[in-house]
């Protein structure tokens, strides 16, 4: 399905390519949809730009300028406040799917942009009280509408600052019944990246996180760490259903941007896929995974098959080793057996617990 939101990274990515607006200013806001606000700014050195908020689903720089509808009461009421107000800084809060801008004008002010679940706009006041929002929402820790306190969301894990020490005990407390489930879910990347690490690291996504050993926890975190270092200087990397601030092992790319907004701008979070095209989506995907199967046991079959023939070959050697143990069981123990065998150079190693023999051929 094509993609119709952003993930905590790739917010992160946007966050460092919108640096560029601040010490601008605002200049209009325009309510170009129910669901769609832009604003247009003037930031330093640039000039005229545009950047396009669809409140949870994703923020971009954008050149479309569709006609304003008429200005709807929390436009108005934007305007008011921020118009011509500077940009003091933008933020993400932490590692949540939430956009802070800093703006000074008589006042200061915040507007949060909320990307997560139905998403919302919400303008505060200096002290964090609410002054306007897009839309009032109840939820069962907060309330988000005019003259309430702005309390922000329970906060998740914050997948930027941790240490391999704080990611080595979320493992072990995990309850989750995959390693990419964690590392989707409760490590807050998303599945698309949870999926990237897996395929870069050769880790079966399948196994319970309680399982992963600490090698392979330092290149998680090491991953993790190369994917923040990707995405201080953001390009747009456009595939099939994805769009993506940097390159993907596990994608084949179709174009690639100058800006990852560009590779955003061309998204359409309200398009709806007829039952027609998913369907035939749906097919094509399982036509891959069974292309792709088929190849993995090709691969298997070649690879046993020559396993076999190297077994043959010895096999009048392997036969005369295991004559020569079963005839020193007979008036030997395991220990005298191991030592014997020990000399022999094809011997790798014995195992006396198991009973058994590595031998290279």
């Amino acid at each position: 399905m094509p993609k119709k939101s952003i993930s905590s990274l790739e917010l992160a990515a946007i966050v460092n390519e919108l640096q560029l607006l601040v010490r601008g200013k605002v200049s209009q806001i325009y309510h170009q949809d129910k669901k769609e606000l832009l604003l247009q700014l003037h930031a330093p050195g640039k000039g005229k730009v545009l950047l396009k908020i669809i409140p949870g689903k994703y923020v971009c720089l954008t050149e479309q300028k569709d006609t304003p509808l008429r200005p709807t009461g929390f436009c108005m009421l934007l305007r008011k406040h921020i118009n011509n107000a500077i940009i003091r800084s933008i933020q993400q809060k932490d590692s949540e799917r939430i956009l802070i801008f800093e703006l000074e004008k008589e006042e200061k002010f915040s507007l949060v942009i909320e990307l997560f679940s139905k998403g919302n706009v919400v303008l505060l006041d200096k002290e964090g009280i609410i002054i306007g929002t897009l839309e009032w929402q109840r939820w069962k820790d907060r309330i988000v509408k005019p003259k309430e306190r702005y309390v922000f969301p329970e906060a998740a894990f914050d997948w930027k600052k941790m240490s391999e020490k704080q990611l080595q005990d979320l493992f072990s407390k995990s309850d989750k019944k995959s390693v990419v489930v964690t590392l989707a879910t409760e490590i807050g990347l998303g599945g698309l990246y949870a999926e990237e690490i897996c395929r870069l690291l050769g880790i079966d996504k399948s196994i319970s996180p309680r399982e992963i050993d600490q090698g392979t926890i330092k290149k998680i975190n090491k991953t993790i760490k190369e994917f923040l270092k990707h995405i201080e200087t953001p390009q747009g990397y456009i595939y099939e259903e994805e769009v993506t601030p940097f390159p993907l092992q596990s994608q084949e790319e179709k174009k690639k941007t100058e800006l990852y907004s560009q590779a955003l701008d061309t998204l359409n979070p309200f398009q709806k896929v007829s039952p027609y095209d998913q369907k035939i989506r749906t097919l094509e995907k399982m036509v891959e995974g069974q292309e792709k199967a088929i190849e993995e046991l090709q691969e298997k079959i070649t690879l046993n098959g020559k396993r076999g023939d190297t077994i043959y070959e010895s096999y009048a050697k392997l036969q005369k080793l295991r004559d020569i143990v079963d005839e020193m069981k007979k008036t030997a123990g395991w220990q005298e057996i191991e030592t014997a065998l020990k000399k022999e150079k094809k011997i790798k190693t014995v195992d006396l617990k198991n009973k058994r023999v590595l031998i290279d051929l």
